[in-house]
This record gives C-alpha cells, sequence and structure tokens, in this order.
C-alpha cells in the first residue's frame, strides 16, 4: 500500500500560489504561523495525534514557486523508506555532506535540517516519542530524539532540488558568540547527555570519540564545556581534532594569542588541504570587495589553508566591525566546523 503525505506550510506562502485539492498521495495542510519552527510542542503534537496520514511533513522557505510546489506534490512516496526523510533545497550540500557523513545524532544535533530542507516523519516514529518535552524549538528536538532512538533518516536527492534559499549568513554562529540562553537549555542538556560510544559504529579512536562531543559543543557556543573534552585529549588522536577544536574554541573566546598557540599544537591536519577547495566559492563571491578579496592570498598558501591567518581575519573582523568581512569570516568558520565535524567522526572509526 502507498504511503501518504500530509505536507504542511506556513499560509503566507501558499497563498499566491495554485494548489489542487484532489486525490493525491501528497496532500497540503496550512499554517498560521510564520514558519513550522514556530509550531509549540503542543501544536505540533496535534498534528501528528490528528493526522490519518502516514507521514507528516514540513517546508520553511521565504517563498517558494509554483514549479516548486508541483514538486513537492508530485513526490513518490514509494522512496519514502525511513522514519525520518528530508528533501534537501538547492546550496544545502554541507547539510547533505554532514548527514551522509556524520553518525545520525550527531548529525542531527550539529544541524537543525528546518532551514536547508523539507522534513517528512513517519507518524508512529514521532508518537513513539511518547512525551516530547518542552523546548522553544520542538521540530528541531524531536528530530534530535528521533535519531538518539535509531529511527533511520534518508535523504531523499532530485535531480532539481527545491529552488529555495537556505544558510542565511545571519543565522550562522557567531565568531565570538555569547553564552546561550536558557532557551536553549533544551539543547544543552542533549549535547551533555550525547555519548558517542551509543551513535559511532565501533569506535577505534577514544580520543576522536571524545573530541567530536568536544567538537558540537563548540559548534553551539558552549565554548566552557567544550575545552573540558577537547582539553582531556590532548596530543590525541589521529590527526589532533581535539587540539583542533581547542584552537578553534580559544580563538570564539575570543583569546587569540593561546587560539594560536594551539594551532602550533595542531601541526598539520588534513582539512587544511581541504579547506582552500571547500572556501573558494565563497571567495568568489567576495571578489568584487578588495577588502575581504584582500584576504585570500593570507588564508590559502601553496593549497594549504593557514589556521594563524584565519586567526588574524577574525581578530581583524573584531576591530574594524566591517560587515562584509565579519559575514565571510562566519560562512569560512562555519564550513570548517562542519568539515572537522566529519572528519573528527571519521577519525574515530577509521581502521
Amino acid at each position: 500500500m502507498t504511503a501518504t503525505v500530509k505536507l504542511y506550510l506556513p499560509q503566507r506562502i501558499l497563498e499566491p500560489l495554485n494548489y489542487p485539492n484532489g486525490d493525491s498521495s501528497v496532500s497540503l495542510g496550512t499554517l498560521e504561523q510564520i514558519s513550522p519552527a514556530s509550531l509549540t510542542r503542543t501544536e505540533l503534537v496535534s498534528l501528528f495525534e490528528s493526522s490519518t496520514d502516514e507521514y507528516v511533513g514540513f517546508v520553511d522557505a521565504p517563498q517558494l514557486t509554483q514549479a516548486d510546489l508541483d514538486q513537492l506534490l508530485a513526490l513518490d512516496p514509494g522512496q519514502l523508506q525511513a522514519g525520518v526523510c528530508l528533501l534537501p533545497f538547492s546550496a544545502s550540500e554541507p547539510l547533505i555532506q554532514t548527514y551522509q557523513t556524520l553518525p545520525p545524532q550527531a548529525a542531527a544535533l550539529a544541524m537543525n535540517p528546518l532551514p536547508h530542507a523539507g522534513i517528512l516523519i513517519r507518524k508512529t516514529d514521532f508518537l513513539s516519542l511518547n512525551h516530547l518535552p518542552d523546548s522553544l524549538d520542538p521540530l528541531w528536538q524531536t528530530l534530535i530524539l528521533l535519531a538518539k532512538q535509531k529511527v533511520p533518516f534518508q535523504l531523499i536527492e532530485t535531480e532539481t532540488p527545491l529552488t529555495v534559499e537556505s544558510n542565511d549568513p545571519g543565522s550562522l554562529p557567531e565568531l565570538a558568540p555569547s553564552l546561550p540562553g536558557p532557551d536553549r537549555k533544551w539543547l544543552l542538556d542533549l549535547l551533555r547527555g550525547y555519548n558517542p560510544q551509543q551513535d559511532l559504529p565501533s569506535i577505534t579512536s577514544s580520543a576522536d570519540a571524545t573530541a567530536l562531543k568536544a567538537g558540537l559543543l563548540c559548534l553551539h557556543d558552549y565554548l566552557d564545556e567544550s575545552h573540558e573534552y577537547s582539553q582531556s585529549v590532548q596530543s590525541q588522536g589521529r590527526h589532533g581534532a581535539g587540539d583542533y577544536w581547542h584552537h578553534i574554541m580559544h580563538r570564539r573566546e575570543p583569546d587569540y594569542s593561546n587560539a594560536k598557540y594551539w594551532s602550533r599544537a595542531v601541526g598539520y591536519h588534513p582539512l587544511h588541504d581541504e579547506l582552500p577547495t571547500a572556501v573558494e566559492p565563497l571567495f568568489e563571491q567576495y571578489a568584487g570587495l578588495s577588502h575581504v578579496a584582500s584576504w585570500k592570498p593570507k588564508l590559502v598558501q601553496n593549497k594549504r589553508w593557514l589556521l594563524n591567518a584565519f586567526v588574524d581575519c577574525c581578530q581583524e573582523c573584531e576591530n574594524s566591525q566591517d560587515p562584509e568581512l565579519n559575514t565571510f569570516a562566519r560562512q569560512v568558520q562555519w564550513l570548517e566546523m562542519l568539515l572537522l565535524l566529519q572528519k573528527t567522526s571519521h577519525d574515530a572509526i577509521s581502521s
């Protein structure tokens, strides 16, 4: 029997579009909220409990084209093989790489998929959570808890991804963040409770598994707790991932001289050879801004990324308060941390 899907989108997105109400495996529901992320726990639970469809889904976007909507309605439910299915938007390579490379719970903790993909959740898997704790982000919390319960995740990539803009620079982590407030306590509790030994298959480097937890805490601005884990595996691991996270933590404090000390402790890391290629699209994007473009020959020399040069770039962002340079550096930092999470995870299970 073919699965059916109830797909919810904000009313403001659907108003200018044409959509049928006839028989289809995919039907639409409207949300009064500006975004599915604004749903409360009670509202989210009610949508699943009242649904007669096998899957309940959500798409969050500032706007949607008619072609995008037609593509969503033409989704073949026969493709849906997992408890959670993600439909990546265009320009969502970081999301795709994260969910292809990291173990499920680490991936869900690292990135909230909602800004980067449509999300479909099997009703029975959602209801298996029994009691969803209160939080200001119950949909993301649901995905993390499902991953923790070993519910399979599935990426559904199409030849023409939804043309929804993702990765808004304004939503990326700050270079020098403040400690997150109590509204994120639910996330801190899940990060504290994260056990790499239960998420990673067959760990061969316990130091890198610990560094993975340090990285997740650093990614979400819990610098002191990240420091505790990274320092506990100093000079250990296949490529010193703990020292690399220690370096990033001090750079973000910001304690630039200490960050440079730890970059010397890192020495060579394979990421230094990969970051120039990963960051090249950003160099191209900012080529017309000389005060940003001038950093390229400082950051990349002999096709290798220079950690201390990026420390200098972050310090210049703090000193100059230049918005374009700050946005560039935050985008670079985001790529760096996601790629380092992937490398750390790989080193933890490599033979």
